[in-house]
């Protein structure tokens, strides 16, 4: 997402290309300076340009000034937005427009709005183009814990059926585009998706499934959770453990040595007759107790 700051001296108001997920909305304040002595008009002016795989798929502008005048348009159905404001000699006005993009479209979808600001004497005037596009974005699910994978996989499924139900083309991608279950995080999974309205309701009835929360994650706050930390990550030696798997399942033991580079923990046998030393994988404990 770029922007930047335009300053004419008379006008104010941040350009550029943004990046937006579904159902979300976007501010963008102008201000504008009549640095003449006395009262005057001011025009602002908005049109659009769509381009996107569902013409009829609708995107919102409001424009705030006291009032909030709210205009729907769709590729099939665009329309001007005008508004004018009336600013004392000297004076700065501020009007908001806010974009609200589409509960639902498709990846790389785009809307451009021209805007231009124009004095009724047009001693000012200034046009700027703003561009949104649509992009998945990252929600977070609440599980029950230790159901992660099992509503990763049950919300798949239901979004691939949802998907032949409503007989959507096949180069039409789910509404559940990539789900991420870690195992280092309880009660949560992550759903990138285009529709995350839809995925309440696509969800709605799965066991273990506990509601969406609110807003959107970035990417670089779940990236460390792509890293697998290693197996003996939290191991100590001395620690009591139980073998969980292979020969000695149910055993306990007690860590004596720990091989990093192998992800390999040497236990000693604890109820044997005799102690035995057993070199085992890390991911083959469970931790009981450190001492």
């Amino acid at each position: 997402m770029t922007e930047n700051l335009e300053n004419t001296g008379w006008i104010e108001v941040n350009t550029g290309d943004r990046e937006l997920g579904c159902g979300r909305e976007y501010d963008i304040p102008i201000s504008i300076k009549n640095t003449h002595a006395g009262k005057r008009k001011f025009k602002i002016s908005i049109n659009e340009t769509l381009t996107q795989r569902d013409a009829g798929i609708e995107w919102m502008v409001s424009m705030v000034n006291g009032k909030t005048s709210t205009v729907s348009f769709s590729t099939d159905d665009t329309k001007p937005v005008e508004e004018t404001v009336d600013i004392d000699g000297d004076s700065i006005k501020r009007v908001l427009l806010k974009v609200t993009t589409p509960r639902g479209g498709f990846d790389g979808d785009t809307c451009e709005l021209n805007v231009t600001v124009s004095s009724e004497d047009d001693l000012n005037r200034q046009s700027y183009n703003l561009k949104f596009t649509l992009r998945p974005v990252i929600i977070a699910v609440k599980t029950t814990v230790g159901n992660e994978f099992q509503v990763s996989l049950d919300l798949s499924n239901r979004s691939l059926k949802n998907k032949d139900e409503r007989k959507l083309p096949q180069d039409v991608p789910q509404e559940v585009i990539s789900i991420m279950s870690s195992r280092d995080l309880k009660g949560y999974v992550f759903v990138e998706t285009m529709h995350p309205d839809l995925v309440e309701a696509i969800a709605k009835g799965i066991r273990g499934f506990k509601g969406i929360v609110e807003g959107s994650i970035s990417f670089s706050e779940i990236e460390h959770y792509l890293t697998p930390k290693p197996a003996v990550t939290g191991l100590d030696l001395g620690a009591f453990v139980e073998l969980i798997d292979g020969p000695f399942k149910g055993e306990k033991a007690k860590i004596m040595s720990i091989d990093q580079n192998k992800e390999e923990v040497t236990v000693q046998l604890i109820e044997s007759m005799v102690p035995i030393p057993v070199t085992v994988r890390a991911e083959a404990i469970r931790v009981l107790d450190k001492r």
